[in-house]
């Protein structure tokens, strides 16, 4: 008995200090990314198809517009609830569930007969979507180990843009080979198998949970976090100051397609967003380095790049010049977002959750207005299209250089 006391008194202090059992990198970020890629990409997988669809609903090109709209309203305004609902019943949970949700609502709308239907399925697909995204912020934040967090979180927000590319291309070439519902059957199975992978994947617990979370039960307490990171003053900047990525991101490539630059014709347009990739796969590289520099201090730069870039892309020096633009421009986007959700979640405490659905909600209610913006200004010129997205992208980063001054 004497003789097994030191031993157990040994291992006490051992298992105290052990050091936090953090998720694989390379297998969270590749799976979480492949589900970013799949769920915005819903965004996006119409868009080739409005000439299809609204042959196969009998309906108005106008009219089959508003898939887009309906699943982005929804989309955005989902991400109020989600964040919430990852804080009280786990990332995993929400993760897993809300792939598998998409994967009906996805397949609802694969199978609508008619405009009316297939809108009412785009809002329940949008819904179901907006399960992903704040649960998989948080998840990266809690899980990955702090020295390889800022690349987790690049990459998820690189898969995020890169959807905007590769949605409209598979989306496009599935239609060519099977019709325009190829892509929502193709997608709706997609689902169930990340969906399925994430479950195995995806730890069930925090590495080392934050005491602070045990907060009041029940779904009002979920919401009230609400409340406090908006009062927060220097919150509130970087919540507005996030209206301007995704914002002038969409905003300018709608431009391009609504008033392209000189230069630029009808065979080179899947081109020229195709050329912006390389810039998806670099910034994730990047990150390391990028690392060491504070996150609102990468926003405020990444913003600047954002609107000398788009600025630039007015220049008359042909396609090339565009396309090296675009690079640079894509570039910058994709070093701010993961910055500023970054700088939101070092400061948001024990609303983790509730703070990246804010983050979320405001980074896609950019992308919504980002192209009525454009298309209000698009009968004037791309010039006025760039232009006023470079204004967007400076007021972005005054914001999150006053963010800064604040705190």
């Amino acid at each position: 008995m004497s003789s097994q006391l030191p031993s157990d008194l040994a291992a006490a202090p051992a298992a105290a200090t052990a050091e936090p059992h953090w998720a694989p990198t390379g297998r969270t970020v590749g799976l979480i990314c492949l589900a970013g890629v799949l769920v915005v990409g819903q965004l996006y997988v119409v868009l080739p198809l409005l000439d299809a669809l609204a042959r196969e609903w009998e309906a108005a090109r106008s009219a089959v517009t508003w898939t887009t709209t309906c699943f982005g309203l929804a989309y955005a305004l989902g991400f109020l609830v989600t964040g919430p609902f990852s804080d009280r019943w786990g990332r995993r949970p929400v993760i897993v569930g809300g792939l598998l949700a998409t994967s009906v609502t996805t397949l609802l709308v694969a199978l609508a007969p008619s405009l009316e239907l297939g809108l009412t399925a785009r809002i329940a697909q949008g819904a179901t979507a907006s399960l992903f995204a704040p649960a998989a912020f948080a998840y990266l934040a809690e899980h990955i180990e702090p020295r390889r967090r800022v690349l987790a979180l690049t990459c998820l927000t690189s898969s995020f843009l890169a959807a905007g590319v590769l949605a409209q291309v598979a989306s496009q070439a599935a239609a060519a080979a099977w019709g325009p519902s190829a892509i929502f059957l193709l997608s709706s199975v997609g689902f169930v198998l990340v969906g399925a992978a994430a479950w195995f994947v995806l730890q069930p617990r925090a590495p080392s949970p934050d005491p602070r979370t045990n907060e009041p039960s029940g779904l009002r307490a979920s919401f009230r976090p609400f409340a406090g990171l908006l009062r927060n003053p220097v919150l509130a900047l970087l919540f507005t100051s996030c209206i301007s990525v995704l914002g002038v991101f969409v905003g300018l490539y709608t431009g391009i397609q609504l008033s392209p630059p000189d230069g630029i014709g009808d065979g080179a347009m899947l081109a020229l967003r195709a050329s912006a990739l390389p810039a998806m796969i670099a910034v994730p590289l990047l990150a390391g380095r990028l690392a060491g520099v504070a996150p609102t201090t990468r926003v405020v730069a990444a913003l600047l790049a954002a609107a000398i870039t788009a600025a630039a892309t007015i220049a008359p020096f042909g396609g090339v010049w565009v396309a090296l633009c675009l690079l640079l421009f894509v570039a910058a986007i994709a070093v701010a977002a993961p910055a500023l959700v970054q700088a939101i979640a070092e400061r948001s405490g024990p609303a983790r959750g509730a703070a990246t659905s804010l983050y979320t909600f405001t980074l896609f209610l950019g992308a919504s207005t980002g192209p009525q913006l454009a298309n209000l200004l698009a009968g004037a010129g791309y010039w006025a299209v760039a232009g006023a997205m470079s204004a967007v992208a400076l007021v972005g980063a005054g914001l999150a250089y006053a963010s800064a001054r604040v705190g």
